[in-house]
């Protein structure tokens, strides 16, 4: 994989990383593509992991962050350092395909300067997890067809440096700095492109008391993406009236996506709606109480 020039850079932001990581690196590492490219990992744990992880791969770059990053800014100093001119990004929560890297490069030779890929639910057993993947990742779904959209998930992304040089690198948040990104480069009238077949496997919380806390942060980071930008929907954060009816709009629009992709994923939807319902309130709270905070909640606050 590694190479005096790599021409792709992998970038991974990471925080006190859970029991995948070492999947997740070893199918970074072993990607089914010709191209040269490099692994970059840009830790904020209060203890480097460097040293844990280091010895069983040696071809990863492990960079230490002194205080705690958030996503966004960990994936920008890790695209600053990267020497490739295209920097695909994936998370310590998720296990790349063998053939990931190879789709992405194809569809970046094809000239989109920035592509992403589909994502499978990672915890198809979990109620919880199920409901937060068909929540957050629906439009995703690997038998999703491969098409332009606005925006991608930052789990699932490549970019190409040209295009950091012109809209800059990620915001510095919690949730919802992918879709500001992406939207910044759909202003510009670049094409984004979706490609199911470069996947990923996403595991999702399983905890219900997780869940909801970050259906909670998803709904802030929702509502600051329109107030930032042209997003779809911006129009509600100007007629407040209209956020009770947030989550049935959510619905239709998930019901939509799913049964024009995967009715097996629909099915599912209908029978864990009771779980995906407290999902919807919990994302529309979010959304409601965002522009009365002071700051993102979900913004790191150094004391």
């Amino acid at each position: 994989m590694r190479g005096k020039n790599p021409q792709i850079s992998v970038v991974i932001p990471s925080y006190k990383p859970g029991s995948i990581f070492t999947e997740c690196l070893h199918s970074v590492v072993t990607q089914r593509i010709d191209v040269p490219y490099e692994v970059i990992v840009v830790d904020s744990s209060p203890k480097p992991i460097g040293s844990q992880f280091s010895s069983q791969f040696p071809q990863v770059q492990f960079v230490h962050l002194d205080r705690r990053a958030l996503p966004g800014k960990a994936r920008s100093i890790g695209a600053q350092m990267a020497k490739g001119d295209v920097v695909c990004f994936i998370d310590t929560d998720c296990i790349a395909d063998p053939e990931w890297l190879k789709w992405l490069w194809e569809a970046q030779s094809q000239g989109y300067s920035v592509a992403g890929g589909s994502v499978l639910n990672g915890t198809p057993k979990s109620v919880i997890g199920t409901a937060e993947y068909l929540l957050e990742f629906n439009e995703f779904n690997p038998l999703a067809p491969a098409r332009n959209v606005r925006a991608l998930p930052s789990c699932n992304l490549s970019v190409h440096q040209q295009i950091f040089k012109r809209v800059g690198y990620f915001p510095d948040f919690m949730k919802g700095e992918d879709t500001i990104f992406c939207e910044r480069v759909y202003a510009l009238g670049e094409s984004i492109r979706f490609v199911p077949q470069a996947r990923i496997l996403h595991m999702n919380r399983t905890g219900f008391s997780h869940f909801i806390k970050n259906q909670v942060a998803l709904g802030e980071g929702a509502v600051e993406c329109r107030r930032r930008t042209q997003r779809p929907g911006a129009f509600l954060t100007r007629m407040p009236p209209l956020l009770p009816l947030l989550p049935l709009y959510r619905t239709l629009a998930i019901s939509r996506r799913l049964l024009g992709s995967d009715l097996k994923l629909f099915i599912r939807f209908i029978f864990l709606y009771p779980f995906i319902f407290l999902g919807l309130i919990s994302h529309a709270w979010g959304f409601i109480r965002g522009p009365y905070r002071s700051k993102l909640s979900t913004e790191i606050r150094n004391s």
